[in-house]
């Protein structure tokens, strides 16, 4: 079989959505020699998505079809031909909340991470809310088989897409525990680049700067309250690149005194990661809503203690495994980072037990779901 993937609407490498792209499609050209894979792509992304596999076969195409307008007419012109053309027998869109086509020719499988704009006020302009809205929906229904990152994504699946259950399959996204382990501090610290900046100790969250639906500003709040209230010497890394309504979470910094308390290394190089985590004291994911939630699992497996939003899918990873709070409660985000820095008892448990949650998900396992759902679909 040949499989034809649609590397587009993965934010050459920015996202949550292109860490599940490249993880699991990598993975997929190692499970199944058999299969042929080829990937669709920008020019100027094709250098990154041949990143994910030295076998994976990847078409470059015009740059004009990495612009967002331009990508959807492609899709729904072009795909069909191009998959006729390279002679795919299937299709796997991993980026389906972003990008699909109306038809496709072959059995089409895609993954849909969330949908953030059903829930999280003024996430974007008004034309795309209306695609997202109206088109996707109507796109999603027409595919063979649909993979939810989560039980809450595909309770938005079944409700608002109006996709049959019979169709929908839960695969939860991973984190690569190779990568993210236990490590010595000292060890970690001594593996962040020195231009980041990165104090010691601290409180870490990584999410793009985007306001409302990231919620810095309660985390700032609830900072400030705790920095108030303790001696405790941390500060807060504020790990992400600018999006809609940066500008907001800056300026709430200042207001709040904590311009020497803050910091914004901005988007961070993928090989730091691991060791941010590492050495971080806890890690803070006060976000409204998540198809999933990357950051909270890979601190677990980092041996790092979380506390997170009780919203949305966020509480399916974090389990027993961290302290939950309502991340529209400022007192109770404070509350819960006092005690997560503080209580040593508390810390050693949390640790353990984010160990042992970690550990079962991984991305082997999510490659070989989306790998069964391809060939489920190319035999119907």
């Amino acid at each position: 079989m040949r499989i034809g993937i649609s590397a587009f609407g993965t934010d050459s490498g920015k996202s949550g959505i292109s860490q599940y792209a490249a993880n699991v499609v990598g993975r997929l050209v190692d499970l199944a020699p058999q299969h042929d894979c080829v990937a669709f792509i920008n020019r100027a992304d094709a250098a990154w998505v041949q990143t994910w596999h030295p076998r994976l076969r990847v078409i470059a195409l015009p740059d004009w079809t990495g612009h967002p307008v331009a990508s959807i007419f492609w899709h729904l012109f072009m795909l069909p031909v191009m998959l006729r053309r390279h002679g795919c027998d299937a299709v796997f869109m991993p980026a389906g909340n972003r990008r699909l086509a109306w038809s496709y020719g072959v059995p089409s499988v895609g993954t849909v991470h969330d949908f953030s704009q059903l829930h999280v006020p003024q996430k974007y302009d008004a034309a795309r809310m209306f695609y997202v809205m109206r088109v996707l929906p109507r796109m999603m229904r027409r595919l063979t088989r649909v993979i939810s990152v989560s039980e809450s994504t595909r309770r938005d699946l079944e409700s608002f897409a109006r996709v049959p259950a019979a169709r929908i399959r839960v695969i939860y996204n991973g984190a690569d525990l190779k990568r993210f382990a236990p490590r010595p501090r000292a060890a970690a610290r001594a593996q962040l680049p020195a231009e980041l900046k990165i104090p010691d100790p601290y409180v870490l969250y990584i999410a793009r700067l985007e306001h409302p639906g990231k919620n810095h500003v309660r985390l700032l709040e609830a900072f400030a309250a705790l920095k108030r209230d303790t001696d405790l010497p941390h500060k807060l890394v504020l790990v992400g690149g600018r999006w809609n309504g940066a500008e907001i979470i800056k300026a709430r910094v200042g207001e709040l005194g904590l311009t020497e308390q803050v910091v914004f290394p901005g988007f961070v190089p993928d090989e730091v990661i691991p060791a941010l985590y590492a050495a971080a004291d806890a890690l803070a994911f006060p976000s409204l809503f998540e198809g999933f939630g990357i950051p909270v699992l890979e601190a677990m497996a980092s041996g790092t203690p979380v506390c997170a939003a009780n919203a949305s899918s966020i509480p399916e990873v974090v389990g027993d495994a961290g302290l939950l709070f309502d991340p529209l409660d400022v007192p109770a985000i404070a509350a819960s980072l006092a005690r997560l820095l503080q209580d040593q008892e508390l810390r050693t448990r949390l640790i353990a037990a984010g160990l042992e949650r970690a550990s079962h998900f991984t991305w082997d396992t999510a490659a070989q779901g989306v790998l069964e759902e391809l060939e489920a679909a190319a035999a119907t």
